[in-house]
């Protein structure tokens, strides 16, 4: 069997920094964030709504055996009591992100 090996500065100009690429990792977190926001308000927490965000950036590539520098785009939620609602503990487990991906995945 034969070996193939990448030029990592080949993939980080064809691949990681791509237009396409960064324009649909935003799409997708376009898309999720609202869907949040409606399961949230549906359950009654506006609070949770209203702190729904979206950030994008570049990961640090420290892990990557080659450093590869990985866009990203995520959905981000900045109530205080989020991990809480989203998963249990002292309050009741609301799972609004959860509920939400298995919405937009249907």
């Amino acid at each position: 069997m034969s070996h193939v090996e990448i030029d990592p500065d080949w993939i980080e100009q064809q691949v990681l920094q791509n237009p396409a690429l960064t324009e649909a990792l935003e799409a997708g977190a376009r898309r999720l964030a609202p869907i949040v926001k409606a399961v949230a308000i549906k359950d009654g927490d506006q609070r949770y709504a209203d702190s729904v965000r979206i950030t994008h950036g570049v990961r640090p590539g420290v892990k990557s055996p080659i450093g590869i520098r990985r866009p990203y785009s995520r959905v981000i939620v900045g109530d205080p009591d989020a991990t809480a609602k989203e998963y249990g503990g002292r309050l009741p487990k609301k799972g609004f992100l959860r509920r939400a991906v298995a919405q937009w995945n249907a």
